[in-house]
């Protein structure tokens, strides 16, 4: 399967009408240097760019008016060439020059319109058939004329965008559909997303059936295979920390994608912020740990630059992405053909379209925190081989849900719940556990009481800051914590203090409980955590996985919350790689940056493993270390280490 190179870059060229000379001062020499410079060995380079120019002689479209020269061609002859591989990017959903001459092309929608007010491009709408027509036309030309130079194709801004155009209302009335129902008008956005891709598709396939296309959603939405299915090429996983994504999204992101049977990359960038920054820099310690986050999370590595309209490379990017590339480069042979070790399964929560309060968010961060093995899974993902199954908030169990969950638990399996999860049809819970669900606590704040020492502040009051769920326990539940109430909720007229009212030491209700497999929380703490990150929130959690999951928990360590570890297995090797990651994020302005490079000392590790591994070598560097081995866990530890750390564990 691992067919993907790791040292990506994704070239953008969106280039506006108005520049003068494009392409001009571009040379294969020039060119070849950067490339070398990076340790770059995939490209993605422009056929036609947001602003709907092509960028190579065209019949079927139109050639940026100040480019001279088959820019795209000797772009793909210079990487034929040194032996990098080659993907063509076409811009689907944005297309300036179309979106200006015709205007009946654009998307009809509110909501993207507010957000792009001002100086960017205007969506089309992929329903409207004139205009798939032309991308057709386009993806046949690339296809004729660049024969045998190319490994790729890459389409961009296809993510399924809620229409009320004319030709989707009238789409929408023909297929019996109300174009006034929200749900109708995400419903047909999907057919559209659908409709093209299945054109674009066949279109390929009709010159080449073994073309790898990708179709850029921005990310990889959980709980939608089909957006999956459409991609028969690697899966690229848009993440840049500093462009609005944030330090732990791609984490959340690759712990569903890696369980999808495809390859996959993580997007990051160059740039101090976003995409088409020139002239912003990340500092290269930000790259390097951007990066080696891709290979421990089983990903190969994309950074996104912009190529200055001359056409001449900026050498300063490609040193700097050269300082984090070299580094991949000496450790790929220990991040191919990976699988992720994994106890805990976030049973995924979300939603198309869905808001950013998400729980998936609370609980991937919580997990990453405290140093757990996870996955982020679908309803498709068999439950076997997790110890512990997270429902986290918001899961209702229908029947089949029901039925499934009923066998994992029989065979020996856990589960946690919260707020609403594990609510059957009826409001109920799924099964008997010694609990019974009520209702809604009508406070808007409540606050939890630990019945023992919750780190670091022992049993007090902490507050909640949504509303929870009243529950009844029978005598063989074990209270792990009380919910308490506030003396009432704010209004105009009646309130305490600045914030939030007091708490009432006289109205206590179970609310953290465990009975045998199963525990539950009666707050959607993992949305909560996503929103507030309070402390109180994860400990409680936490202590909770601990308590269900016992002394079976793979992984041990005594990195800071503030690192990231995970557990790979390469089984034609058979050997374990253990990646361990520490860096300071920074609040600079409104962007989260990386800069200093901390030296993490004397991280100790514990891995229960079946058997006595041969040896334990630190890698790139091959230096072997020290470790005991007793009770099926293995113990070592990390002296020093800056940014990344990996260890083999042959066996």
């Amino acid at each position: 399967m691992d067919k993907l190179p790791f040292r990506q870059v994704h070239l953008d060229f969106h280039t506006g009408q108005y520049m003068p000379g494009v392409g001009s001062k571009f040379s294969e020499e020039d060119f070849e240097k950067a490339l070398k410079e990076g340790h770059i060995n995939s490209i993605t380079l422009f056929s036609k760019c947001h602003h709907g120019w092509s960028y190579h002689p065209t019949k079927v479209n139109k050639m940026h008016p100040s480019l001279d020269t088959d820019l795209l061609g000797r772009q793909l002859q210079v990487c034929k060439k040194l032996g990098v591989r080659a993907q063509i990017y076409i811009s689907a959903g944005l297309d300036e020059r179309m979106a200006n001459s015709h205007p009946q092309y654009l998307v009809n929608c509110v909501d993207w319109g507010n957000n792009m007010l001002g100086a960017y491009f205007h969506p089309i709408c992929l329903n409207n058939d004139e205009y798939l027509n032309i991308l057709k036309a386009e993806t046949e030309e690339v296809m004729e004329k660049f024969e045998g130079l190319y490994d790729g194709l890459f389409y961009d801004i296809c993510s399924p965008i809620p229409c009320i155009c004319s030709y989707c209302i009238g789409d929408m009335l023909d297929k019996g559909m109300n174009p006034e129902n929200p749900d109708d008008v995400n419903k047909h956005a999907d057919m559209t997303y659908h409709k093209f891709t299945k054109a674009i598709t066949e279109t390929v396939r009709k010159h080449d059936k073994n073309m790898p296309i990708f179709f850029n959603c921005g990310n990889v939405p959980r709980n939608d295979r089909s957006v999956v299915e459409t991609n028969s090429a690697h899966l690229e996983l848009e993440s840049l920390p500093t462009g609005g994504w944030g330090y732990d999204h791609f984490s959340m992101s690759a712990s569903y994608a890696r369980l999808l049977g495809k390859e996959y990359l993580g997007m990051t960038g160059k740039f101090h912020k976003t995409w088409g920054e020139f002239g912003g820099f990340k500092h290269p310690n930000a790259l390097i740990y951007e990066t080696s986050l891709s290979l421990a999370f089983g990903a190969k590595c994309s950074i996104g630059d912009q190529l200055h309209p001359l056409g001449f490379f900026d050498h300063a990017t490609y040193k700097l992405i050269g300082k984090a590339y070299e580094l991949v480069e000496k450790k790929e042979e220990y991040c191919r053909d990976v699988e992720a070790v994994s106890d805990i399964a976030v049973y995924s929560a979300y939603e198309k379209r869905e808001d950013p309060s998400c729980p998936d968010i609370g609980a991937s961060r919580m997990l990453l925190e405290g140093h757990y093995l996870f996955d982020i899974i679908d309803n498709l993902i068999p439950f076997e081989k997790y110890k512990l199954i997270i429902f986290p908030d918001r899961i209702k169990f229908d029947s089949a849900l029901i039925e499934r969950v009923n066998k994992y638990l029989e065979n020996g399996g856990k589960i946690l719940l919260s707020n609403l999860s594990g609510l059957n049809e009826q409001n109920k819970f799924f099964m008997d556990f010694g609990v019974k669900f009520i209702g809604e606590n009508p406070h808007d704040n409540t606050y939890f009481v630990p019945n023992y020492e919750l780190f670091p502040n022992g049993i007090t009051d902490y507050l909640m800051y949504n509303r929870g769920q009243y529950i009844s326990v029978d005598s063989s539940v074990e209270v792990l914590g009380n919910m308490q109430n506030s003396y009432f909720n704010r209004t105009l007229r009646r309130f305490c203090s600045h914030s939030t009212t007091p708490y009432n030491p006289e109205e206590k209700f179970p609310a953290v409980v465990i009975n045998k497999n199963i525990g539950y929380i009666a707050w959607n703490v993992f949305t909560q955590y996503g929103d507030h990150g309070a402390f109180h929130l994860k400990q409680m959690t936490l202590d909770l996985i601990d308590k269900l999951l016992g002394e079976s928990k793979t992984l041990n360590t005594n990195l800071p919350s503030n690192g990231v570890s995970t557990l790979m297995y390469q089984k034609d090797k058979n050997r374990y790689i253990l990646h361990l990651l520490y860096a300071v994020t920074k609040l600079r302005g409104n962007t989260e940056v990386i800069e200093d490079a901390i030296e993490i000392c004397d991280t100790e590790v514990s891995i229960r493993l079946d058997k006595k591994p041969e040896s334990v070598v630190r890698v790139p560097e091959n230096v072997p270390i020290d470790f005991t081995y007793e009770n099926n866990t293995l113990f070592f530890k990390i002296d020093k280490f800056s940014l990344h750390s990996m260890a083999v564990i042959n066996m």
